[in-house]
């Protein structure tokens, strides 16, 4: 079987609380276990940035990753009411000058704690939609209506669910079926015959390989897209070429 093109969208790097099977708390952790899994680059944040300050985890990612051509910077981002971060159009500069490929936002989570309602966030995903820059949204950290809500006043955002599980289908299914900016990465998407039912139903386009690592290794995402009962052309499609396409119209 010959090695897929694998483009990971959803790694990380930083220690974490409970890993469930990895512990990989810097780059060249990541680097080991990505080469184990055969994949050949990675959509990066910093578990710093997600799990205490935006600001300074975000910083932190650019200098470990710093001169890498395999890692592209994803940022934790906040709404900039509170003044922890810039107003959008400037934090669009500083994330174009840093060449940050897609961002991330955790309105659930308690030490960030915000809305994604447009009376909070939407200058915030305004800006991002202006310029295609993928939005990466934990399905833990989000309700589905606020999902829906997103999807219906941004239509030219790209949005990755995240930590999806066959489960979510009844929510993914009807928002394929109206919204084509909306992407599930397939990191816990590995119930039997779910990524078959989701080619079948809609074609390879909502799904994109993600690998979650550190809290996974990469080997299971790889092994359940490289098994899957799908035409070689939409397993290329998932393990690389979609995001290729989502991240080739950013900044443009």
């Amino acid at each position: 079987m010959d090695k897929l093109p694998y483009f990971d969208c959803f790694c990380s790097i930083g220690r974490v609380g409970n890993p469930i099977l990895l512990d990989i708390p810097d780059v060249a952790g990541l680097k080991k276990e990505m080469a184990a899994a055969g994949v050949e680059r990675a959509l990066v944040s910093h578990t710093l940035a997600r799990f205490g300050d935006p600001v300074i985890g975000n910083s932190r990612l650019m200098a470990e990753i710093a001169g890498d051509p395999d890692l592209d910077p994803v940022w934790f981002l906040l709404p900039h009411h509170t003044g922890e971060m810039p107003p959008p159009p400037r934090l669009l500069e500083e994330m174009k000058a840093a060449g940050v490929k897609a961002v991330r936002l955790d309105p659930g989570r308690a030490q960030q704690s915000f809305s994604l309602a447009e009376w909070c966030a939407g200058d915030l995903l305004a800006a991002l939609e202006e310029v295609r820059l993928p939005l990466i949204l934990d399905a833990d950290m989000v309700a589905w209506d606020e999902v829906q809500a997103l999807l219906e006043r941004h239509p030219g955002l790209p949005l990755i669910m995240s930590n999806c599980t066959y489960r979510f289908n009844r929510f993914l299914y009807p928002l394929f079926e109206r919204y084509s900016n909306l992407h599930v990465e397939i990191s816990r998407f590995l119930g039997a015959g779910a990524i078959e039912d989701v080619v079948r139903r809609f074609g390879s386009w909502p799904l994109l390989f993600g690998s979650n690592m550190p809290y996974y290794t990469g080997t299971a995402a790889v092994g359940r897209l490289a098994y899957a009962e799908i035409e070689r052309d939409e397993k290329e499609s998932i393990a690389g070429g979609n995001l290729r396409g989502i991240i080739g119209e950013a900044w443009s």
